[in-house]
């Protein structure tokens, strides 16, 4: 961005705002979006007679603490190093108080604000981000924050952003202003989902992939599968499409040994067990989808050069169309994912948690199997000990 004239000169006042973002995929697109935007979304807020500019720092952020400052601490050191006036830190760990979704964390006293990704959801995120961002940058930087209700908050606050967030004040040392999603448990699923990118599990599982493919090209060509499809009503062919994408995700599920249990912990802890489950499951079930969806449209090019219509008739039927190379198709793509889901035994459990989950998912599942191993060496010096 190209200072003006004064601001070079010293007569304008130039404000610097950190952006420390997670080295990963979407906090680091996210800052690079907020080093674009936001200089003239705060030019356009504040009528404070200063430049912006925003310095972006990529850098691994630790995992949050019950208090979520252990983040704030990071920019704040960042600040003094590079000489910020202003600090965000954007992560893509989910952060909560409580049951509810925490979008964001500021702090008036450190000048430093945290924002968590999963709890956007999954439509808009930059926009969104953006304008959380702005609000908090505007609030840090005005005199005084007005009250939550008051008609000096009211007219503060950019108006599309009351719908979807809750501003409070929190009892809590060292943040000032908490932002809260509304339909918050079930937006935060769908932005953790979102974080996982299921759409690359289509890529990321070779073994289930290329057994799938192998499979096809034997289907592909059976006549039993033929004339099983052409008899199957459309619910039929519907559950047996649903069939095989449950049962290559409850394989992958089982066989590698994704499901976390929640026997035994303590209630937050299965409060947070059930939520990252039902990601897992989520995220597969889309991943697992895109799949069949792409396994099918190679199917259906290839029935399509393969299958002369003159052969296919014999066992389909007269009057062959589209419809009737689509319909066995389903069929045959929905036999060879089920028959894929064995190749997903040829995958190691580390390979497949790189394609089905983000970053942060596998640190955290890396952390709390590192506890666990820990509990159980302990209770087994335990034992030893008592005997």
């Amino acid at each position: 961005m190209t200072m003006p004239e004064d601001a070079r000169n010293g007569s304008i006042e130039t404000v610097t705002v950190g952006v420390v973002a997670d080295p990963v995929a979407a906090p680091a697109q996210i800052a690079e979006q907020l080093a674009h935007d936001l200089p003239g979304l705060l030019s356009e807020q504040l009528e404070d007679n200063c430049v912006w500019r925003v310095d972006v720092h990529r850098e691994r952020l630790p995992p949050s603490d019950d208090r979520h400052t252990e983040m704030m601490d990071v920019a704040g050191e960042r600040m003094r190093q590079h000489g910020w006036d202003l600090a965000a830190c954007i992560t893509d760990l989910p952060l909560r108080s409580g049951r509810q979704p925490i979008v964001a964390d500021m702090s008036n006293e450190r000048r430093v604000l945290v924002v968590s990704l999963p709890a956007f959801g999954g439509m808009a995120l930059r926009r969104r981000v953006r304008g959380v961002v702005t609000q908090l940058v505007v609030d840090m930087r005005s005199r005084g924050t007005p009250s939550e209700g008051t008609e000096g908050h009211r007219r503060r606050r950019l108006p599309w952003l009351a719908n979807r967030f809750q501003w409070v004040t929190p009892e809590q040392r060292d943040v000032d202003v908490r932002v809260l999603a509304s339909r918050g448990m079930v937006r935060l699923l769908i932005g953790m989902v979102r974080d996982n990118r299921p759409w690359r599990l289509v890529f990321g599982l070779t073994g289930p992939l290329v057994g799938a493919f192998a499979f096809s090209a034997f289907y592909l060509i059976s006549t039993s599968v033929w004339r099983l499809a052409s008899t199957m009503g459309p619910l039929r062919l519907l559950a047996a499409v649903l069939g095989s994408v449950v049962v290559m995700v409850a394989w992958l599920i089982a066989y590698h040994r994704l499901w976390e249990q929640t026997r035994g912990r303590p209630v937050h802890e299965r409060e947070q067990a059930v939520l990252f489950n039902a990601s897992t499951v989520l995220t597969l079930v889309i991943g697992v989808g895109c799949m069949y969806g792409a396994l099918y449209v190679v199917n259906l090019i290839a029935a399509g050069v393969v299958l002369t219509p003159e052969v296919f008739g014999q066992y389909i039927g007269p009057g062959l169309g589209f419809g009737d190379y689509a319909v066995v198709m389903l069929l045959v793509t929905a036999a060879a994912t089920v028959a894929g889901a064995v190749g997903s035994g040829f995958e190691s459990e580390n390979s497949i948690r790189e394609a089905a989950f983000s970053y942060r998912e596998r640190e955290r599942r890396q952390v709390l199997h590192d506890t666990q191993t820990r509990r159980e060496q302990q209770e087994g010096r335990g034992g030893s000990a008592e005997t």
